[in-house]
């Protein structure tokens, strides 16, 4: 039987399908439901943040959490980058004008970065957590929109926020604080901060990050590192000296003496007379007892957690040419376009499309689809030959300014026609060969040399 909650629910439903032709539909299920325990009151008010703040930010400075940070960052942060018409829109004077005010504004995005320095920032706080930054409209026609980077991880939200565009989506809490210690808090719209999450999944609004997924393999390699310091500077012997029942105080106090006197940094053999003694041994000696291979796995551990190859973290045994660069361009396709893509993605909608309201442009990375040039040349040659690209539409894939050449907008076929018509009429079409761009008698053949035969090439 149902319970009233039941039809309640089913006369709710039944008078949205009254709604007007261009009302978006209300939606049923709840959005991040985890965030609200059974019995709690699901207000909008409510804010939610980010875990372990402090923590992520603390590892992110080890050395094979910047190693494979940097990995990450660093290309995306050199890639070519412009402001282009959307596929199949045709370039015209007022998208000219457009695509200038556009690049401008990502050229300087504020009066301390440039556009490098920029996406380097917000490609860390991807890495680390999530990635953000703050967008403000100016005065200034020719640079109408500014940009400031923010630090992802004191960035609070609001999971109940309804998408009323005048209603704060995010809070920027001061200190890694929180909303509900009473810290000071900077409550955002949605239209004032473009958040960029990793890893999205419906369960939480925040993403996640590749350094959270290795948070704990780093906290292992520190605590592994530290005991292979300790034990390499001898802070942790491998071996334990038992003198047997026969030892009395006085004899552990002579032993010791002559240990530490005589044996300990001198590089003698110890050589002493004693009944009953005999030495434990607490773990293995050299590289087995610095844990090396063990080392080697949480480095590889580290590694699969930012989707790179053990390479890009200095492991670099039984590497050669072939599988470095499969595990280079592997890298490539699995880490780099991937968070070079959120982010092209979150420029063109949330900032040239919606902030500055250039519906029909684009922001995007020139060079980020790399391929073999070697594979490049030669399918461009084939469609070449097919007469399917002109040389002009070949320089445009590989990011060239088009030719002047009048035969650089020909196929294959009518470039073939044109030089067999100038051999047929002993003319020169080119305007290079003399003449000025005048058709010009071509060169006569030189004839052979008296006693020499002419071969079939001349």
């Amino acid at each position: 039987m149902a319970s009233p909650l039941d039809w309640i629910d089913n006369i709710t439903k039944r008078l949205r399908r009254g709604r007007r032709p261009n009302q978006a539909p209300a939606r049923d299920t709840m959005q991040f439901p985890n965030f609200f325990p059974l019995g709690q009151q699901t207000t909008r008010q409510r804010i939610v943040y980010k875990p372990t703040p402090r923590n992520l930010r603390y590892f992110a400075k080890t050395p094979y959490a910047r190693k494979a940070i940097n990995a990450i960052k660093n290309p995306i942060k050199e890639l070519k980058w412009e402001v282009s018409p959307l596929e199949g829109i045709k370039l015209n004077s007022e998208l000219k004008r457009q695509i200038e005010i556009a690049s401008r504004c990502f050229s300087q995005p504020n009066n301390d970065d440039n556009i490098s320095s920029f996406l380097e920032q917000i490609t860390e706080d991807i890495c680390v957590g999530a990635g953000a930054f703050e967008t403000q409209q100016s005065g200034d026609e020719n640079r109408p929109l500014w940009m400031w980077p923010v630090d992802g991880l004191t960035i609070q939200i609001f999971p109940g926020w309804t998408g009323d565009p005048s209603e704060a989506r995010f809070a920027q809490s001061v200190g890694y604080g929180s909303y509900a210690g009473g810290g000071q808090m900077i409550l955002l719209r949605d239209d004032e901060l473009v958040y960029l999450r990793p890893n999205p999944n419906p369960s939480t609004p925040f993403g996640l990050g590749e350094l959270e997924v290795a948070f704990m393999s780093i906290a292992r390699q520190l605590g592994l590192a530290e005991f292979q310091g300790n034990l390499t500077s001898n802070a942790r012997p491998s071996i334990f000296v038992n003198l047997g029942e026969v030892a009395d105080k006085t004899v552990l106090e002579a032993f010791r003496s002559y240990w530490i006197n005589d044996i300990e940094g001198q590089g003698k053999t110890p050589i002493a007379g004693m009944k009953g003694g005999k030495i434990e041994r607490l773990y293995p000696e050299g590289d087995n007892g610095l844990f090396l291979k063990y080392a080697d796995w949480i480095v590889r551990e580290i590694a699969a957690a930012f989707d790179l190859s053990p390479q890009n973290m200095g492991l670099e045994r039984d590497i050669n040419r072939n599988t470095s660069e499969t595990a280079e361009d592997r890298d490539w396709t699995q880490a780099i376009k991937p968070r070079a893509r959120m982010i092209a993605g979150a420029m063109t909608t949330q900032v040239v499309q919606r902030r500055l309201g250039f519906s029909q442009l684009q922001f995007r990375f020139v060079d980020l689809d790399r391929e073999d040039e070697n594979a490049a040349a030669e399918r461009h040659k084939l469609y070449f030959e097919m007469n399917a690209l002109t040389p002009n539409e070949i320089r445009r894939r590989i990011g060239e300014e088009p030719s002047d050449n009048e035969f650089a907008d020909m196929t294959n076929a009518d470039i073939q026609i044109a030089i067999a018509a100038a051999r047929g009429a002993k003319e020169v079409l080119d305007d290079d060969i003399g003449g000025g761009g005048k058709k010009q008698p071509a060169p006569a053949a030189k004839k052979p040399a008296k006693g020499k035969r002419q071969s079939s090439e001349d």
